[in-house]
């Protein structure tokens, strides 16, 4: 029974791997270990679909394939990197669209403990909640901060 493959290349390596839809997951592992999808092949084992994607390999379509999902590859993770770099600091919290540090909201030098994180967010609630006469606007920042050091901490 001929089985369908993926078969991915690092360097002058091979791997096939069987593909359903219960091992897709399986690929995004061996991306992340530098190997890049070389071509699909249909087979009945692993080492014949490798067979297949050698004597393949030095058609210019499966080279150019080859090529083109290296870059989408390293595209999607200097994409990703971007992503985290863009919104986070230097604690790893992201500002969000208000650009405030939520250590600073709170008045945090370096990440509290759970008790203190709490008792801060107390005290400044007590003090700007919009029944104390205090301002949404403020409150939804404290808020905001306090959910986002509360996450962290989880």
């Amino acid at each position: 029974m001929l089985l369908h493959y993926v078969v991915l290349k690092r360097n002058k390596e091979f791997l096939a791997v069987i593909t359903n839809p219960n091992t897709q997951w399986e690929l995004g592992h061996y991306y992340d270990q530098g190997y890049a999808f070389f071509m699909e092949a249909q087979a009945f084992s692993a080492s014949a679909a490798i067979e297949v994607a050698k004597q393949n390999e030095n058609s210019e379509i499966v080279k150019l394939q080859f090529e083109l999902n290296a870059l989408r590859q390293e595209h999607q993770k200097l994409q990703n990197e971007y992503s985290n770099l863009k919104f986070n600091n230097r604690f790893g919290y992201s500002f969000g669209a208000n650009n405030l540090n939520p250590l600073e909201v709170l008045g945090f030098t370096v990440h509290p403990n759970q008790d203190e994180l709490q008792k801060r967010h107390r005290q400044l609630v007590q003090k700007f909640h919009p029944d104390k006469d205090g301002n949404n606007f403020l409150m939804q920042i404290i808020q905001n901060a306090y959910e986002q050091l509360k996450e962290r901490r989880s």
